[in-house]
């Protein structure tokens, strides 16, 4: 072999062999760069001065919707982070808005929970369509109850739901209404009916009726309700139809048209839950998948390509990572909730590149860190990041995304070791 062929060779192969690779054979160079940009998280949990935030203070006062995600549904530390973040968001940049991944018609009761004390915290949640069943965010939302009481009015925090999978809150709504005012009609009541089904196991029949049922619902217009009223009760109206068109999405063949179908709508509920409430400044609650700012690997179309067109730097995604720990997991044998030991992040993903580096829970804001340039190719490379939701049972292979990350958030929250959310105590 010439030296020439050898030299091409290895060039070849230099070219095209994957930066995660080289980074997970040694990383001590990118390790020491990441220490040098990182701001360490002093707690987790409470702590009156957020001085972990003061490097971003400047950043966040700017945005309009700040969007916080999760590698997990069940992660513990991921949900008392989140709270500790929201306040320091509502108390320091003025956020008035908080969006989860969550039922739009559902999550009204918890708004009125906050907002005027109707009902407890846990039966609120019951009620939502959210995975996030937990004490920490029993919690969370007591917190906001209790900060709305100290405020006016118009400075108090509300929150919303994007999501359309979960229609039966809409259903009961939408059929009571029109039941007092005797506009209910038998294609209405069929399609009601079929919607009390998860879109899964919906036959061609039912998928009929409630086509026929969302043009039957378009004549509807609520005029006798007040402004504030007759936009949400219009507003729970569209969730039927984007339901609608979420179960015509169904396809075997392509699995992710049904769930860019439902990102596309999120993200449309969330831009007219912003301009309900007056552009009042946002804070969003998903998982890292939807908020991205661009497609991973996989190609799906997420909230965050949207939001991040129509917004553009008035949108500011942090996405969480982890090294290993264990998750709250909805087991499918047993139909209950239990606690999950998650396999560690594997060599080379950015969960077990971050957790070399000095302090085990930490903030980097990709913009300020992108002044070293060791960290701005680790960026820019495609890289593998844990994804769960909400459920890790036995035997599951390891679940990643593969993006770049800087095209995906704006900064990342790492947590080195997680444990398990916590069940509700009471839904009294």
């Amino acid at each position: 072999m010439t030296y020439r062929i050898k030299w091409l060779i290895i060039t070849f192969f230099a070219l095209n062999y994957n930066t995660s690779k080289i980074f997970a054979q040694d990383n001590s160079i990118l390790v020491n760069a990441i220490n040098d940009q990182l701001i360490p998280l002093k707690t987790v949990s409470d702590d009156l001065d957020f001085m972990d935030f003061n490097p971003l203070n400047s950043i966040l006062k700017e945005k309009q919707i700040i969007a916080l995600g999760e590698a997990t549904h069940g992660s513990h530390e991921f949900f008392l982070y989140k709270h500790r973040m929201l306040e320091y968001l509502v108390k320091k940049t003025g956020i008035k808005t908080i969006v989860l991944e969550a039922d739009f018609t559902g999550t009204q009761v918890m708004n009125d929970f906050v907002l005027n004390g109707k009902g407890t915290a846990a039966q609120c949640l019951l009620g939502m369509g959210f995975s996030g069943t937990t004490q920490e965010f029993i919690d969370l939302v007591n917190w906001l109850k209790s900060y709305n009481d100290t405020q006016l009015a118009e400075n108090k925090v509300s929150i919303y739901g994007c999501d359309m999978q979960y229609p039966v809150f809409a259903v009961k709504k939408i059929k009571d209404y029109l039941v007092q005012k005797n506009l209910l009609t038998p294609d209405l009541n069929i399609g009601f009916d079929a919607m009390n089904k998860y879109y899964s196991g919906l036959t061609g029949k039912e998928k009929t009726a409630l086509r026929k049922m969302s043009t039957n619902l378009s004549a509807i217009k609520f005029e006798d309700q007040d402004t504030a009223n007759n936009a949400l009760y219009k507003r729970d109206l569209r969730l039927l139809q984007q339901f609608v068109e979420l179960t015509d999405a169904q396809s075997k063949l392509f699995p992710a048209k049904q769930s860019d179908v439902r990102d596309k709508y999120m993200a449309e509920n969330c831009e007219w839950i912003y301009n309900y409430t007056r552009q009042n400044k946002m804070m969003l609650w998903e998982h890292n998948e939807h908020i991205s700012r661009s497609k991973n690997g996989s190609g799906y179309i997420r909230m965050g390509n949207y939001l991040a067109e129509t917004l553009k730097d008035k949108y500011y995604v942090i996405g969480f990572d982890f090294y290993n720990g264990k998750m709250r997991s909805f087991d499918m044998k047993s139909k209950k909730n239990v606690a999950a030991e998650l396999p560690h992040a594997k060599d080379g993903s950015s969960g077990a590149i971050f957790s070399q580096c000095k302090v085990p829970n930490f903030i980097l804001d990709f913009k300020t860190a992108s002044a070293n340039p060791i960290v701005t190719d680790f960026l820019k490379n495609k890289i593998y990041s844990s994804a769960y939701g909400a459920a890790f049972n036995k035997g599951q292979a390891p679940s990643y995304i593969q993006h770049k990350l800087i095209e995906s958030y704006d900064a990342v929250i790492f947590i080195r070791e997680t444990n398990p959310a916590m069940d509700m105590k009471s839904a009294n």
